[in-house]
């Protein structure tokens, strides 16, 4: 054998492990970007992808596989469906919460690199309402199309909410938001700072009322008697992770998600400016026997409780990391407009990421 034909043959050995590992490497990362796909009803999407469900009525935005939020949009439907779904609910629409949570999704992509997920209800509230309780839906929805719409956005909020807790089970956990808009009222008009920093005034209560599933009651009882009911909320996973800390604190502390929103000029409830729902007659009126009301609050709804973490109650939620809050917002300082949201959507994007960063370990940067 020649001396140039021993160099080819010598090459040709090197060559061919190398061709080998580049071939192994090419389809690791075809596997790689296999697994990160999501698969519903037997199709298969990528993040940024929108899933439909029944009729098209629901829908689900993919997120990152390992992003560790999603956002819920239950009630700012206008769709009447085709034929109509009758009425038959009394609630009406959370307008504007559906460009909300979108504003806060593209925030938050910005800042982490991270797509969240996104389930919407497209179908009006009255008609459809994601948060009826199970026990409640045959009364409800006799109306075939309004029950496979309910069923179809569970179906597809379950779906995300377990793909998270899979791609989370060795990772840091994550936040489910279920965002909503509340219109409680006072007896007249009171001051409110605008998102401009402006003092106006209005009828409307500016405060995000925020729900971990217990009750109004245990809300205004002290910190002792919120200390033990860590695992009747919707955060129970992250108590027991860190039991170091007061229950309490989780819910009206400083670093509880309404402490961080009101670092970011958010006005929370319960936090640590309005830790207890008070009784105020001038404020908020008197019921039938005369005795002062206390401050409206929404404590957190069924998809809050189901899709949560809570341990205890006839609602449980998962045995995961992946613990829910339920953000009740004014219109006034969070949805009314494209100005105000823009603003809000920023402050509320700060306390997500301040809030995963401080109970999960993250260590996402704020644009």
């Amino acid at each position: 054998m020649s001396f140039t034909q021993s160099k080819i043959k010598y090459a040709a050995v090197l060559v061919l492990p190398v061709m080998v590992i580049v071939a192994l490497s090419f389809k690791n990362k075809e596997k790689k970007s296999a697994d990160k796909l999501f698969t519903y009803e037997g199709k298969t999407y990528k993040p940024g992808d929108t899933v439909y469900g029944f009729k098209q009525y629901v829908k689900l935005v993919v997120g990152d596989d390992d992003a560790p939020l999603l956002l819920g949009v239950p009630h700012d439907g206008v769709n009447v469906g085709d034929p109509e779904i009758p009425e038959t609910g009394t609630t009406g629409r959370d307008i504007n919460t559906l460009p909300l949570a979108l504003q806060i999704a593209s925030n938050f992509k910005a800042a982490t690199k991270k797509r969240a997920w996104i389930v919407i209800n497209t179908i009006g509230r009255k008609r459809v309402d994601p948060n009826t309780f199970p026990n409640e839906v045959d009364k409800r929805y006799t109306n075939e199309d309004g029950k496979n719409t309910y069923l179809s956005y569970h179906s597809l909020l379950r779906a995300a909410r377990e793909r998270m807790g899979e791609a989370q089970k060795t990772g840091k956990g994550g936040l489910f938001l279920d965002l909503h808009g509340q219109a409680h009222s006072y007896q007249t008009s009171q001051p409110y700072i605008s998102v401009k920093g402006k003092e106006m005034s209005s009828k409307f209560i500016d405060q995000t009322e925020l729900g971990y599933g217990l009750s109004n009651f245990a809300i205004s009882q002290s910190d002792e008697y919120l200390d033990k009911l860590a695992d009747s909320s919707s955060i129970a996973a992250i108590a027991k992770a860190n039991p170091q800390v007061p229950f309490s604190q989780l819910i009206r502390g400083p670093y509880s998600f309404g402490g961080l929103l009101e670092a970011e000029k958010v006005v929370a409830v319960p936090g640590t400016n309005i830790k207890t729902l008070e009784a105020d007659a001038a404020l908020f009126g008197t019921d039938a026997n005369g005795n002062a009301k206390k401050r409206p609050y929404f404590n957190g709804g069924y998809c809050t409780r189901k899709y949560g973490t809570v341990v205890l109650g006839s609602t449980t939620g998962y045995k995961d990391n992946i613990s829910s809050i339920q953000a009740e917002t004014p219109g006034i300082t969070v949805r009314n407009n494209e100005p105000i949201r823009e603003i809000a959507a920023e402050r509320f994007n700060a306390a997500i990421i301040n809030y995963l960063n401080k109970w999960y370990g993250y260590n996402y940067k704020i644009k």
